[in-house]
């Protein structure tokens, strides 16, 4: 069972970390997948994907290559002690509330009557919770905002 840390990361895999770093507990991933913002040309991102696990770790050029974001979507993680992929968004969101975690906003993301598909997220703890037709998917988070100073909070390292 692996262990979520909001703000921090996956047991030994901390946000901040170098992508040399990651390779060298993860090994090599699956797929790298590349990803510019339109808006901001020198804000590339590299997204590493690592089926069998089904995790993902994204790292930004604009944070020197450092980890970012993770995304879990397997019932092998927990989050607080509970196994919340799977889980119905009721389920998720009383369990979420009784965290205190922050205000969640939701955000429906599907055009179709058949899939729906929303997004759930805790700015105060950097969490997104994916939703497909009612079922918690996936599971994304990084490290801490600093609204005053405007960046990124890395966690301290042990």
């Amino acid at each position: 069972m692996k262990k979520i840390e909001l703000g921090k990361g996956l047991d030994n895999l901390y946000f901040g970390m170098s992508r040399d770093d990651f390779k060298e507990i993860m090994g090599e991933p699956d797929e790298v997948e590349t990803i510019e913002n339109e808006d901001l040309p020198e804000d590339l991102s590299e997204a590493w994907h690592y089926d069998d696990m089904e995790l993902s770790a994204s790292f930004d050029k604009m944070e020197d290559w450092r980890l970012t974001s993770l995304a879990v979507s397997s019932d092998n993680f927990s989050f607080e002690g509970i196994d919340l992929i799977g889980l119905s968004q009721q389920e998720v969101m009383e369990q979420i509330e009784m965290m205190g975690l922050g205000d969640i906003s939701i955000e429906e993301l599907s055009d179709d009557e058949e899939n729906s598909q929303q997004i759930a997220t805790i700015l105060d703890v950097s969490l997104n919770l994916w939703f497909d037709n009612g079922i918690l998917t996936e599971i994304q988070w990084g490290p801490f905002w600093d609204e005053e100073e405007e960046e990124l909070i890395w966690p301290e390292v042990k």
